[in-house]
């Protein structure tokens, strides 16, 4: 059976779960992306161009008249690919309302149509703007979807159609993502809640090739802090330099390892001087995955996401470490558990992430690093990811 994802970019996580899910010998995974860097890639996510053991199919991203992106000779290729599921999200879905002549076709040729929603950024249909706007991260609220009701009230609106009259199915990473998109009028049951890892197999080889090298000199700080994420304003990470500021007083072993770059690079590192703490923060630059990155985490104590997020929690809950955050993109609530494995700080609250911080500090750090490895073995890593979408599309099969 193929399946086609219909994605701005792949990068390299993308890659690695995809392949995973291909490994059934009852799905055939292709992917359809621009052959330049796509407009819903945002700044500074990494694009990998590795091989992939999937047939990835490169076509031209073009302007549609409603101003959003999709792709030229995308019905050929589907027919042609003889396509049985077409996995897509927003904004690529939006082509099948505004051109009904291409969703006739693909009804017509049996082809289910899954809608891969991301669970943060979608209201409620009964949701007001103001309550959204209360429940989501600060982060988020200067994105265009809040800039008028108009925007709010037609972004609903095209959901409602979507799930009405056009998803056969649909695939969101989260338990509560099945209640936000049921709100829309499709079935529960045809809702998946597929969740989020990295390639955990692979994360798990690198660290035990690590610890085999008998030449490895690594030392573990306690008190050493470690964020990885894109250098951007919704990463809070600035947030994470202050309260460095505050706890080095009480805590002269205290350092900050930063993994990523971006815009506020120069900002942070600006911050970082003026606060007097070049000595205990270090910029590593972008790190993507493999030894490098796993040796960081290694020498880490904490692992700390100040402002949205996802997939890093998973990556330094396979090397152990506690986990603070605060409002992620929602995955937070199937990996961090108050007190089992870390803690929550109010979302942009300096005084309650350097409290979350001191918690962990007070505590069995190495019990809750322990329990963040069990819960990623058992809850949450790639073949249990990959199993849920496979189950889901021997459920939408014709």
């Amino acid at each position: 059976m193929k399946v086609v994802f219909v994605f701005g970019g792949l990068p390299h996580y993308l890659i690695k779960l995809l392949s995973k899910i291909n490994e059934s010998s009852k799905v055939e995974i292709l992917t359809i992306s621009p052959d330049t860097r796509g407009r819903t890639i945002g700044n500074g996510v990494h694009l990998s161009d590795e091989d992939t053991a999937f047939k990835s199919i490169k076509l031209v991203e073009y302007n549609t008249w409603y101003n959003k992106p999709f792709f030229k000779n995308f019905y050929s290729t589907i027919k042609s690919e003889n396509t049985k599921i077409i996995v897509l999200g927003w904004p690529y879905f939006l082509a099948l309302i505004f051109n009904p002549l291409l969703l006739l076709k693909l009804k017509y040729k049996k082809i289910k149509i899954i809608v891969r929603e991301i669970p943060f950024s979608v209201p409620y249909n009964h949701e007001s703007r103001k309550n959204f706007t209360l429940r989501c991260a600060e982060s988020q609220r200067n994105e265009k979807i809040f800039t008028s009701f108009f925007n709010f009230s037609i972004t609903k609106l095209f959901r409602k159609l979507t799930y009405s009259f056009i998803a056969d199915s649909a695939f969101t990473y989260t338990d509560v993502g099945i209640d936000i998109l049921a709100s829309y009028g499709i079935d529960k049951n045809k809702i998946f809640a597929t969740y989020n890892s990295p390639d955990t197999d692979y994360i798990f080889k690198t660290i035990k090739k690590i610890e085999s090298n008998k030449t490895s000199t690594i030392i573990k700080n306690k008190f050493r802090i470690i964020h990885v994420g894109r250098l951007v304003k919704w990463k809070n990470v600035d947030l994470l330099i202050r309260a460095v500021e505050l706890l080095k007083p009480n805590y002269p072993e205290i350092e900050l390892a930063i993994i990523g770059n971006g815009e506020e690079e120069g900002n942070l590192k600006e911050l970082t001087k003026s606060l007097n703490l070049t000595n205990q923060i270090k910029f590593l630059g972008a790190i993507y995955e493999g030894e490098a990155q796993s040796v960081e985490f290694l020498k880490s104590g904490i692992y700390v996401l100040a402002g949205m997020g996802g997939l890093s929690i998973n990556e330094a809950m396979c090397h152990s470490l506690p986990i603070i955050c605060s409002i992620a993109d929602g995955t937070e609530k199937h990996l961090v558990f108050e007190g089992v494995n870390g803690y929550y700080f109010e979302d942009g609250n300096l005084e309650s992430l350097t409290e979350a911080i001191k918690h962990v500090w007070s505590n069995d750090i190495d019990l809750l690093g322990s329990n963040s490895l069990k819960i990623i073995e058992d809850k949450i890593n790639i073949q249990i990811v990959a199993n849920n979408f496979n189950n889901a599309f021997a459920l939408n099969k014709n």
